[in-house]
């Protein structure tokens, strides 16, 4: 290999390494979701229309389903200011997996709070169905959460086999609707160090050459 090869190589393999420092996904937050006997109840539940939610715009809400029958459910409340990476901008795009084989819960986002007894009420956005898909892909859906309020995601059983599911939980938020993550979105300090150390080996190879 000669010697601008050479260069060429060692270039991008610095470029390559430096790059890959700021690419891993920084979810939101991850956790397990439990519905459970202790947990409060509501009369009726969502319908699940087969429906995601996603970014093209809000979802309508499905409509409440089996009116006189008592489902538990429980809230879980993610701060606005996690989704704000200041220079890097707000990742209101939020996408939420659910991991969980069973058929027999639900999930549903929330602006700022929930009420059970009006649950059209600030309602975001859903995955239209339960279960993993195929059985083994997680879950999920997305929608848009404004500046300013709290997300209160919401689980709840579907029947009586549900209560006591565990659901895996991954919440991310994006700058756009391209998938970017704001925490590959280089800083100032980042990019100038990055061309510090190209430009050190661009000189260095020519003294050479």
């Amino acid at each position: 290999m000669n010697r601008s090869k050479l260069f060429l190589v060692l270039t991008l393999v610095l470029l390559a390494l430096g790059l890959s420092t700021l690419a891993s996904a920084t979810p939101i937050t991850l956790f397990v979701a439990t519905v459970t006997s202790t947990d409060p109840t509501q009369l009726g539940r969502i319908s699940r229309n087969n429906v995601p939610s996603d970014w093209s715009g809000p979802k309508a809400f499905p409509g409440f389903i089996n009116t006189t029958t008592a489902y538990y459910y429980s809230e879980y409340v993610i701060p606005n200011a996690w989704f704000d990476f200041g220079a890097a901008g707000y990742a209101g795009y939020v996408q939420v997996d659910i991991d969980s084989i069973s058929a027999n819960s639900f999930g549903s986002a929330y602006l700022g709070s929930y009420d059970p007894s009006n649950p059209s009420a600030n309602y975001l956005g859903d995955p239209g169905s339960s279960g993993n898909y195929f059985g083994t892909d997680p879950l999920f859906y997305q929608f848009y959460l404004p500046q300013g309020d709290d997300l209160v995601l919401v689980f709840n059983n579907t029947s009586a086999a549900g209560v006591g599911d565990s659901l895996n939980i991954t919440v991310e938020g994006f700058l756009d609707t391209q998938y970017t993550d704001p925490a590959t979105v280089p800083e100032p300090a980042s990019l100038m160090l990055l061309g510090t150390g190209i430009l050190a080996l661009g000189r260095g190879l020519r003294k050479r050459l």
